[in-house]
């Protein structure tokens, strides 16, 4: 999982941004038809738990770093592809959504705001699928995922401290790999 540009505005200039990598797991259900011919078209969804974190240091203030922690992704996509025998080559794409965790420390005072958002966004991708058996197959696809730029508030943690508010940019890409088990309707071969 890759989020390359989580970022908070400093009077219009921009305060860094950092990278996050890590593993997610997660489930995934939808349902497909098969034309006469070798289109297909289908929707699906998915959900993952993750707990990708990353910080930097700020780049306009002194002794100030911003972390975000990435909880979960979801996503419900429609996908249109063709099927070769047992391959399936597909595009996807849909709404998508995710969980993310904001907080920013100091050197004085530890954490001095922190906050959560589950982001809306959109999301696109590429991937093939080969049915192993009529019940079984394994899949490999790429997408990526824009939540845009909004303003988020964070909750100061200290008495005295003013409600912040942060517009951060966050996209994401994510590579997965997995295996479906099908339930019927599928044609035998």
């Amino acid at each position: 999982m890759d989020q390359p540009d989580a970022r908070r505005r400093f009077f219009g200039q921009s305060l860094g941004g950092h990278d996050v990598n890590h593993w997610l797991g997660g489930v995934q259900a939808g349902c497909d038809y098969q034309f006469a011919g070798s289109f297909v078209i289908g929707i699906q969804g998915d959900y993952a738990w993750t707990d990708a974190e990353g910080s930097h240091d700020s780049a306009r203030e002194f002794g100030v770093v911003y972390h975000s922690k990435t909880k979960s992704l979801a996503s419900v996509s429609g996908r249109i592809g063709y099927a070769w025998d047992r391959f399936l080559g597909y595009v996807r794409g849909g709404g998508a959504w995710q969980r993310d965790d904001y907080w920013a420390t100091t050197i004085i005072v530890g954490t001095a705001y922190a906050g959560r958002e589950t982001r809306p966004g959109w999301t696109i991708g590429i991937g093939g699928e080969y049915a192993f058996t009529n019940v079984l197959s394994g899949f490999v696809e790429y997408s990526y995922y824009d939540f845009g730029n909004p303003a988020i508030g964070l909750t100061p943690l200290l008495v005295g401290l003013r409600p912040g508010f942060v517009d951060i940019k966050e996209t994401t890409s994510v590579v997965r790999a997995g295996l479906n088990v099908r339930f019927g309707g599928y044609a035998a071969r």
